[in-house]
């Protein structure tokens, strides 16, 4: 006798028969995610999230009571409540050397691996890289992620030497000297107010130099505006030679995106690097990885030394499955609305001030001047008054990505996940604190 005769055995017909309709409509997300393993329209509930990772950790070896387990990796824990804390992924992802190969003691972590993948890289297209091929979910933050692509470039192109618009973040920095390369950073030119990439600059160090790769910036603080990835494809596909784009905090952005899409119809790029946290709010820890072409995703994941840690894959697929496109959109249509909103707020508090809003092209974040204040004081101001996230730059200070901008400045932000509450309280105390200020002078 099967499941369905035994219910219908225990109760009358039309009452079994009405608790398996329920059944398979609390169900009917979770069969669709491992059937299709696509970034669902809808978003699923916290209890599905909750038994699809349940039902995949289940598979593993370290679960089955029976099993006799003697080697010196077998998912050994101290306590229920850590294993809690990778959702019961114990044996983590990967094999050895090769971080999205399926695992012999993980067929749950394994699966779980795939599907998060693929959810990735179909979310992805769906926000506007339709023409991307392969993809995975790094279980490295953003710079850690940009090392393993270049090493793997390193591994199996012989690239010696990254050229790099400047900007002023450690992060690729140190990105680019873990994966054994030289860094050569190409200036930035003033246009109006927006630091931009020279080109000009980086075509004569394209041919001035060997053995070379491009890592280019789609989103950083004004001023430092976004590469123009779509040109500089063209020119690493007319000199051959590999182009990686950081695109930390990109997906949000429509535009953005569409400039990406574009690079890649136009002209040559190998990998795409965003953060998971900065763009599907997931705890700080994973990033996804897309290319144009499967051949270099493979050899991103062959690059990786070592099995890894499942947590950062598992929290970014239960975040994609948790937000759905339709969600998602919805909080893009709010972080725009929200950027038009601290714009008007940062307008009217420089006009009070006399001071101006930087003409800077950015997808989620502003600048205003501090022109004859101590921004610094400003900044440390606002950190005290519980204001997170603020960026306080002195007049010609590391940080405005050129050498002797003519301005400091400081930086807002409303990226996907603010309020707008957030910026009011936000804005409120930056113009009382300012204010303070300019009465103590």
């Amino acid at each position: 006798m099967g499941a369905d005769e035994r219910l219908k055995a225990v109760l009358p017909p039309s009452i079994a028969a009405r608790g398996e309709i329920t059944l398979d409509a609390f169900l009917a997300p979770i069969r669709d995610v491992l059937n299709r393993r696509v970034f669902p329209d809808d978003s699923l509930s916290d209890e599905q999230l909750d038994i699809l990772l349940k039902l995949l950790s289940s598979m593993d070896t370290d679960k089955d009571p029976e099993a006799a387990r003697v080697g010196e990796r077998e998912a050994r824990i101290a306590s229920p409540f850590v294993g809690m804390l990778s959702s019961g992924f114990n044996h983590g992802i990967g094999r050895s050397g090769h971080v999205t190969a399926a695992q012999p003691k993980a067929p749950g972590a394994s699966l779980m691996q795939q599907v998060a993948s693929s959810v990735a890289l179909d979310a992805i297209r769906k926000l506007g890289l339709g023409s991307v091929k392969g993809g995975f979910i790094s279980p490295l933050s953003t710079g850690m992620s940009i090392a393993l692509t270049l090493a793997a470039l390193r591994r199996t192109q012989g690239i010696r030497t990254v050229l790099y618009p400047r900007v002023d973040h450690e992060s690729p920095k140190r990105g680019i000297a873990m994966a054994g390369l030289k860094e050569m950073e190409i200036p930035t030119i003033l246009e109006g107010e927006a630091v931009c990439a020279d080109l000009s600059a980086l075509t004569k160090a394209i041919k001035d130099n060997k053995a070379v790769a491009i890592l280019a910036t789609t989103t950083f603080f004004p001023p430092r505006e976004s590469d123009p990835v779509k040109e500089i494809a063209r020119l690493c596909q007319d000199a051959s030679i590999p182009f990686v784009i950081n695109n930390a905090y990109g997906v949000q952005s429509n535009e953005v995106m569409k400039a990406i899409s574009s690079a890649i119809d136009a002209g040559r790029v190998d990998a795409i690097v965003q953060s998971s946290d900065k763009n599907f709010l997931t705890p700080v820890g994973a990033s996804i990885v897309v290319s144009p072409h499967q051949e270099s995703i493979e050899a991103i994941s062959e690059t990786y030394a070592g099995r890894a840690t499942a947590a950062p894959v598992v929290q970014t697929l239960a975040s994609l499955l948790s937000l759905g496109f339709s969600r998602y959109k919805a909080l893009q249509e709010e972080q725009k609305a929200n950027k038009k909103y601290l714009e008007c707020r940062l307008d009217e508090i420089a006009e009070e001030v006399s001071q101006r809003v930087l003409s800077v092209e950015n997808p989620v974040a502003l600048a205003m001047t501090m022109d004859g204040l101590d921004v610094r004081e400003i900044g440390g101001r606002l950190y005290n008054m519980r204001v997170t996230g603020p960026r306080a730059v002195e007049m010609g200070a590391y940080g405005s990505c050129i050498d002797d901008y003519p301005h400091s400045y400081i930086v807002m932000n409303s990226a996907i996940g603010a309020t707008k509450s957030d910026v009011e309280k936000a804005t409120t105390k930056l113009y009382k604190e300012v204010k303070g200020l300019l009465s103590e002078a």
